[in-house]
Parts: C-alpha cells; sequence; structure tokens
C-alpha cells in the first residue's frame, strides 16, 4: 500500500482513502498555503487551495495511477511522495514518478515553447486559459491543442496561425505576416517562408545567407549593427556597454580613442591628443606630469632635478622661479625675509648676509641759534650728540645743512643703498641716498639721539634733494642776529617739507638740527 498523509477530517471532506496517518495539520491550519501557481504545492490541500490541489479520474486510473501530477500532492493522491514538488530529486524520486521536479528544456523562461513538456514545466505550461482561442504563452499543443496549433511559438507565422498565435504573428501595418501569401512581410524570411521571401533581407530578425547576424531591430549600436554585421571595434559605431569609443579607422596609438576602442586617458602608457608624454604611472615626481613633460613651475617637484615647485611665476617666495629654494646669496630678495640680495656675501657693499647696512639720523636734542658756525662746527655737534647713539662711530655723524657754499649732496655719500634708521631702529629711507632725496620719507625724523620724540623745526637750508635752499642761512651759520634769517625744516613732515618748509626764522631763534651718520 502506498503512503498517504492525511488527517480524518480532511479525508472526509475528500472522499476518503485506503490508508491514512493522523500526525499531520486540520484542513483550516494556517500551515496549509495557496499560491494558485497550478501546481499542487507540498504545503497546499484541496480543501485550502481547490485551484491548485485537482483530482481527475483520469490519472487515478492505470499507468498514470503512479505519476504525481502537477495538481496532485501527498494529501489525497498514493502516488505522491511528501517531498513531490519541493523542486529537488530526492531520494525514491523519479521524471517518471515526480516529473516536476526534473525540469526538461526550456523551463524557467517563463514561456511555454511548443516542445516544452507541461508535466516538467507546470508552472509555464498550464491550461489556465484553456479555450479561449489564442494560443497564450503559457500554452502550447501539449497543454491545449484546442488553441495551439504544434508550430505556434517557432517564430514563424503561418497561414493558420494569424488569429491565435499572437506571438509568432505580429501586427502588420502594410505588409502581411503570413507566409504564403507571396509578401514577404515582418518575421519573415528565405529560410522561414521561401515561397514569400526570395533574397536575404537584413532586419528581418533571421540570419541568413551572407549575414553575421540579424537581430531585427534599429539599433546601431548593440552586438549586431542595422548593417547585419557583428558589432566589432574599428567599425566606427561604439558597442554600447563594450566600447568607450570608435573612430573606426582612426583609432589607434597616440589617437583619441585607441585600437581597443578605449578612449585615450591620461596614464594609459599611449600620448594621446593634448599630451606630451604618458608613462602610465600616478607618480608626479618623474619628468612626466599629469601627462605633460615635468617643467619647472607645473607644482610637481621632480626628484632628483628641482629642489621645490610652488606651481607660481613669484620669484621671492620660499621658491624661486628657478625652482629653488630661497635662500641668501641667491642674488632674489625674499619677501618678508630677506632685506637685500646681492648674490654675494661681500661686506660693505651695501648688502651682507641678506642685510642692508644701517645708518642712523636723528634730531639733536640740544638748540642753537643761528650763529652754528662753520660746517665742521656743526658737524662736531651732531658728533657730540651722537655719542649717545653710536659711540663707536660717532666721528662719522655729518649735519643736514648747507650753506651757499656747502651742502649734503656734496659731501656725503651719494652711492649708499642701505637704510637710514631713527635711534630706535624704524626705517626713514629704506633703500639708500637715493631713497632719502626723492621727497618722501618712510618716518619722518622725528627722534633725538637719547630716543625722545619731538615736534620741532630744524635749521636746514637744504632742500629735499640735498642741495642748498638758498640764501637764508644766517649768514653762512655765523649771525644770531634777530635781522637775519635762516631756513628750517619739519621733524613731523614725511614729505619734501621735513627739509624744505618753506620758510624763514629770526637767526635769534633757538633750533635744532639733523645729523646723519655717515663714515
Amino acid at each position: 500500500m502506498m503512503r498517504v498523509d492525511v488527517r480524518l477530517g480532511l479525508l472526509l471532506a475528500l472522499g476518503g482513502l485506503n490508508c491514512l496517518k493522523i500526525d499531520f495539520p486540520p484542513a483550516d491550519d494556517p500551515y496549509w498555503q495557496c499560491n494558485e501557481d497550478h501546481v499542487c504545492d507540498a504545503d497546499e490541500n484541496q480543501v485550502a487551495c481547490p485551484s491548485d490541489c485537482v483530482w481527475r479520474d483520469e490519472t487515478g486510473e492505470g499507468p498514470a495511477a503512479a505519476v504525481c501530477d502537477a495538481q496532485e500532492n501527498w494529501t489525497f493522491v498514493q502516488a505522491c511522495l511528501g517531498t513531490c514538488g519541493n523542486g529537488q530529486e530526492d531520494e525514491d524520486e523519479t521524471a517518471e514518478t515526480c516529473p516536476r521536479d526534473f525540469p526538461g528544456p526550456g523551463c524557467g523562461d517563463g514561456v511555454c515553447a511548443p516542445l516544452e513538456d507541461p508535466a516538467r514545466c507546470p508552472t509555464e505550461c498550464h491550461p489556465g486559459s484553456c479555450g479561449d482561442g489564442t494560443c497564450e504563452l503559457h500554452e502550447n499543443a501539449a497543454i491545449c491543442a484546442e488553441d495551439c496549433t504544434p508550430g505556434c511559438g517557432d517564430g514563424v507565422c503561418q497561414a493558420d496561425e494569424e488569429a491565435a498565435c499572437a506571438r509568432d504573428c505580429l501586427p502588420c501595418s502594410s505588409d502581411s505576416c503570413v507566409c504564403g501569401d507571396m509578401v514577404c512581410g515582418t518575421g519573415e524570411s528565405m529560410m522561414s517562408c521561401p515561397q514569400d521571401c526570395t533574397e536575404p533581407f537584413c532586419g528581418n530578425g533571421v540570419v541568413e545567407e551572407g549575414e553575421p547576424c540579424d537581430d531585427g531591430n534599429d539599433v546601431d549600436t548593440d552586438a549586431c549593427t542595422n548593417n547585419c554585421a557583428m558589432a566589432t571595434c574599428g567599425d566606427g559605431i561604439v558597442w554600447t556597454g563594450e566600447e568607450q569609443c570608435d573612430n573606426g579607422p582612426d583609432n589607434g596609438l597616440g589617437k583619441a580613442c585607441n585600437a581597443m576602442c578605449e578612449a585615450s586617458t591620461c596614464g594609459d602608457s599611449d600620448v594621446g591628443p593634448g599630451e606630451t608624454c604618458d608613462d602610465g604611472n600616478a607618480d608626479d615626481t618623474d619628468d612626466c606630469v599629469a601627462c605633460q613633460d615635468a617643467s619647472c613651475g607645473d607644482g610637481a617637484v621632480q626628484a632628483g632635478v628641482e629642489q621645490c615647485d610652488d606651481g607660481n611665476d613669484i620669484d621671492t617666495d620660499t621658491c624661486t622661479n628657478a625652482c629653488e629654494m630661497a635662500e641668501c646669496g641667491d642674488g632674489i630678495v625674499q619677501e618678508g625675509v630677506e632685506e637685500c640680495d646681492d648674490g654675494n656675501q661681500v661686506d660693505g657693499d651695501g648688502c651682507f648676509e641678506c642685510l642692508k647696512p644701517r645708518r642712523v639720523i636723528f634730531v639733536t636734542s640740544a638748540v642753537f641759534p643761528g650763529n652754528l658756525g662753520t660746517i665742521n662746527s656743526i658737524d662736531l655737534k651732531c658728533q657730540m650728540a651722537a655719542m649717545d647713539v653710536k659711540p663707536e662711530n660717532a666721528a662719522s655723524f655729518k649735519a643736514w645743512i648747507s650753506s651757499p657754499d656747502v651742502w649734503p649732496a656734496m659731501r656725503m655719500d651719494t652711492t649708499y643703498l642701505g637704510m637710514y634708521v631713527l635711534v630706535d631702529g624704524t626705517p626713514v629711507a629704506e633703500n639708500g641716498w637715493a631713497d632719502l632725496t626723492d621727497g618722501t620719507l618712510a618716518h619722518a625724523v622725528d627722534l633725538t639721539e637719547k630716543g625722545g620724540n619731538v615736534d620741532v623745526a630744524p635749521w636746514t637750508n637744504t632742500k629735499a634733494d640735498g642741495t642748498a635752499a638758498g640764501s637764508n642761512h644766517c649768514n653762512f651759520w655765523t649771525s644770531d642776529k634777530g635781522g637775519n634769517h635762516g631756513h628750517y625744516g619739519s621733524t613731523t613732515a614725511t614729505d619734501p617739507t621735513w627739509t624744505d618748509a618753506m620758510g624763514m626764522a629770526p637767526c635769534s631763534a633757538p633750533f635744532p638740527i639733523y645729523c646723519i651718520e655717515d663714515p
């Protein structure tokens, strides 16, 4: 006796069986399912899922009784093992006793092909709509001879299929799809319908003589071109998903598209358009940087060649335009770091160790009437005051004052290139004599030799360029009489009036003098 697993209540509802087992869920238990896929699965029964689980007399007698058909399972058919329908080839099952667990050719594509076995492919071959006059995708002649001809689904629209086999007979507009009407229409070819088609036709979906392929569409960028040729690199058509580019005969080395239909890119080891080199690596320190020949100014430091490369044309920053680290003695004044750089280490030439020499300028704290004396005597007054500033070099200080026959530009060092500074180091003129005498000072000469800040009018009789200003010189700086006058400047000014205030004062007035270090 074959094993039948049923429960008594279920068996009574289904008409009873010869043998039964009473250790499984009742018919209304949630265990039982129903997915309505025309197959009686192991967890379905006739009560819970009558649409999938169907008893047929013709399958219960004779040889058919030994087969567990698609709409049968162990709950009501003796031939069905509990494992039949689980999609696996289990012990004691064969393709003859449980065909659904042994899928045949074509199973799984969702279409019931003409030669597909419904017993082995029950989910896609079933008579769900059999009798409606149309051979649906889930039907073939074996499952529904009423609707399907044996050839329906073979891709050829025969004369007796035009109405019932929509999958073979595509809708037509002007040409007929029916083989035998003497018109080579859509879907027909020399192979499928030689009576209608007498010569090859590219685009009919059939590979005919002289055609490597024919996919029947008008997409030129897929695997089969619109000329019925297999897509290949070099045909001038970019194959979607396979090629990045295809310029036909213009593919190759050094071109925008290489011989493998890959777009030229920096790093592919092929010198393409816009590139001067391509070494195939990402090393920016060799002689090829971003597919351009390495050069000073490209922003990448070339190993063994460049000390630095900041990618700019500023020669006064930390990396010079020669891609060398800025240093004292390179002849380039590094902004914010060096005051000068004459390219040598010679002292006394106006720049030493990239510092400019400094000469002090001040206004005396002492004041004097106009009888200052000779120019040399006036210089002595500066030298006495300079003992509070630079005693070691006090003798080099001279007065910034003019008489009709002697003036600063005549007797001072006009080639000096260093700095003139106040006693506290504040720059007055940063670039030598020329800067001091150009009419504009960096800072007013408002500190005395003792460091005191003053707002006074020193005796000068000197113009901004260092020459004599005129005849107001207290009679060669020998008179202290109120009837004589002297020319003066201003310690608060940075324009030419610092020395030439365009005014006169009686020689009896006590004024200070400017003193400048001038070795």
